[in-house]
């Protein structure tokens, strides 16, 4: 399924592929639970939540940029299809625009990664730069192979990872667009102990300049929750990881209003090799 968008066809209406920056998501454990022998009821059970939590997901980043030119539907292309979302956006070969348009995918992802771990459903996936075609008929482009790979092979855990393109793309004239750019995007990009830089999606849970600390909680219990039901051995440190991260984001949150130690999972690894983009200046 994709969102009616005229961004990837030409003026005869024929599909072109187009330089992009490009996002390949996947629901984490989702194959488990389709082909899981179960009841039918249970299974219905199931599915519903997953669509509920899509369709909750998808109106959360709609509602983020209400009024955004950059956001509307033609300028941009979304697809679905089983438990992956792809989506481009198209940028021409100014520097500032490809920033600008980078940012904005940037956030939402970050906007949807939230939501749906809201919702009980951990992402993984990919970021990059390149060309790419996104229809309703045809998905094709380099950009979209290596989003795959990247979720695919380098992602491991529920994070959202660049590739070395985009990361280009936001740290090369990283001082040229601070002045442009909301503060709080400087949060929103991290380099994880592996060197990958990844999605900071909690940075998703301000509520203009404050944390909602609410989300926060809600994300701790779906962390616990996803931990207390795992069994699986090679699934278990996936979710660690996820534990790691939210007290990380605690720690950097520490002295903000509305903070307590109740939000940090009782785990003692604030002392991290994460940082964010802005650690770097």
């Amino acid at each position: 399924m994709s969102e009616s968008s005229t961004a990837y066809l030409d003026q005869a209406g024929r599909p072109r592929l187009r330089m992009s920056i490009v996002a390949f998501l996947d629901i984490l454990g989702f194959s488990e639970t389709s082909s899981a022998s179960a009841p039918l009821a249970d299974s219905q059970h199931a599915l519903d939540k997953i669509v509920t939590a899509i369709e909750d997901s998808r109106q959360f980043v709609r509602e983020s940029f209400p009024d955004s030119e950059i956001a509307l539907p033609a300028n941009w292309a979304i697809k679905f299809f089983s438990d992956n979302l792809s989506f481009g956006h198209p940028i021409d070969d100014k520097v500032a625009d490809g920033t600008t348009t980078a940012w904005f995918v940037i956030r939402c992802a970050q906007q949807y990664q939230l939501r749906m771990v809201l919702n009980g459903f951990f992402l993984r996936g990919g970021l990059t730069k390149g060309p790419v075609c996104l229809t309703e008929d045809i998905i094709f482009g380099s950009a979209l192979i290596e989003s795959y790979k990247l979720e695919s092979k380098a992602s491991i855990v529920p994070r959202v990872i660049l590739s070395e393109s985009l990361r280009d793309l936001l740290v090369s004239p990283f001082s040229a667009v601070t002045n442009q750019l909301p503060t709080h995007c400087l949060d929103a990009v991290c380099r994880d102990v592996d060197g990958w830089w990844f999605l900071n999606y909690l940075d998703a849970a301000r509520d203009g300049s404050a944390i909602n600390w609410d989300f926060v909680a809600r994300h701790k219990d779906s962390v616990l929750k996803s931990l207390s039901t795992t069994t699986r051995h090679d699934v278990l440190p996936k979710f660690g990881w996820a534990c790691r991260y939210h007290n990380v984001f605690c720690h950097w949150h520490r002295d903000d209003p509305g903070y307590s130690d109740r939000f940090r999972i009782d785990r003692a690894d604030e002392q991290s090799t994460m940082c964010r983009l802005s650690d770097m200046n």
